[in-house]
């Protein structure tokens, strides 16, 4: 194999594969990724058995074929050649890669393809389209409400629902849930379900980020695997196993209690009490925040143990009875984070039942919160 190609092209691809290789598996080839020729553009894949990426980069072939290379090693040799001059890569039978780049030249060790996992196909049949940035932010809105324990492994990951022309997400941790569909995917008569695991939604939205310049994407879901594809990039992640929960029978159908809250507002009171209590390790009452309502008047406390109190108030419009609720800071936190309006509709009945909190305006996203024991 012997290619030719600039630096600024082979860099941005190495960058978009980059996070699936691992230095931390047993096969000492998956911290390889695979360099290989495909018609006149060079194909560059990664996988560790879960995520899978790739993508194509411009270049001269010269002469077609294929190797594994050992990813950071490659990748750091090419960041540290000019950029003034081309870089040639070449690769015999014995799969020994040379790189030349104006006076410099290295050697590395590579391993044959051969040796290297099958990467499979999209799933073409049962595919999607949907906008980039409708699909990023229903991955962003829902991703931190999924589940980290490994024993809950069902939870570990965002749940697609694809019917009836609409794509619903939905992730939940047994304490909270996210919720959120759109209408606008452009295929109908697609259907399909999926637990796409956290790590591959996060090498998803780090993709969706980038400078990819396509506004569509295009989505493909099988039994056992999702796809997806923008540009010349295609991420394919295999699915968690299992059953997702009944997530309707959490959502709350008919508090008793509505109020509507600034997010911004609320969202600083909840920080500066948060600063008394945020703690990791403890889920005990002395690490929530307690919201306590009254008549126009919202406040904001919060009290630890050898550390202190405090308290903040916000107006509003409440003409209820007096009542309290407490919450987990973080989990208040992150969903006022998400909701991208100035207000939002917060229900609830009492201390003991979940709290729901949705956007004033946009109806199709909510969140649950589990109280906690007062």
């Amino acid at each position: 194999m012997k290619v030719i190609c600039g630096k600024e092209e082979l860099i941005k691809g190495i960058q978009i594969i980059s996070p699936a290789p691992s230095s931390k598996n047993t096969l000492p080839v998956l911290s390889n990724f695979l360099f290989e020729t495909k018609g006149n553009k060079i194909k560059l894949s990664s996988t560790d058995l879960e995520v899978a990426i790739s993508c194509y980069v411009k270049g001269e072939i010269i002469k077609e074929g294929e190797i594994t290379i050992p990813a950071k090693r490659f990748s750091d040799i090419v960041k540290e050649l000019s950029s003034d001059n081309e870089i040639e890569i070449r690769a015999d039978e014995a799969n020994h890669i040379d790189i030349i780049s104006g006076r410099s030249k290295f050697n590395l060790m590579g391993i044959s393809k051969t040796e290297y996992p099958v990467i499979p196909e999209s799933p073409k049949e049962s595919s999607f389209t949907v906008k980039k940035e409708i699909f990023a932010s229903m991955l962003k809105k829902t991703i931190f409400a999924a589940s980290r324990d490994s024993q809950r492994y069902v939870l570990n990951g965002v749940y697609f629902i694809v019917k009836d022309s609409q794509l619903k997400m939905v992730a939940t941790d047994g304490r909270r849930l996210a919720y959120i569909k759109t209408i606008d995917i452009i295929q109908s008569g697609i259907e399909g379900k999926a637990i796409v695991p956290t790590k591959a939604i996060g090498n998803m939205l780090r993709l969706l980020s980038s400078d990819l310049k396509s506004e569509n994407i295009q989505v493909g879901i099988t039994n056992n695997r999702i796809s997806v594809e923008i540009d010349d990039v295609t991420l394919l992640s295999t699915l968690v196993e299992g059953l997702f929960p009944n997530y309707e029978q959490v959502i709350p159908k008919k508090p008793k209690l509505k109020v509507k809250l600034d997010v911004k507002n609320t969202l600083a009171a909840v920080r500066q009490m948060a600063l008394l209590v945020d703690n990791p390790i403890s889920s005990d009452v002395s690490s929530s925040i307690k919201f306590y309502f009254s008549p126009n008047l919202l406040r904001i406390s919060a009290s630890a143990a050898g550390i202190g109190s405090g308290e903040t108030e916000l107006e509003i419009e409440y003409k209820n009875e007096v009542a309290e609720i407490n919450f987990d800071p973080k989990f208040i936190k992150e969903v006022l984070q998400n909701i991208d309006e100035d207000f939002l509709i917060f229900e609830f009945t009492d201390s003991l039942n979940p709290a729901l909190m949705s956007p004033e305006k946009h109806k199709d996203y909510l969140c649950v919160v589990m109280p906690m024991r007062a």
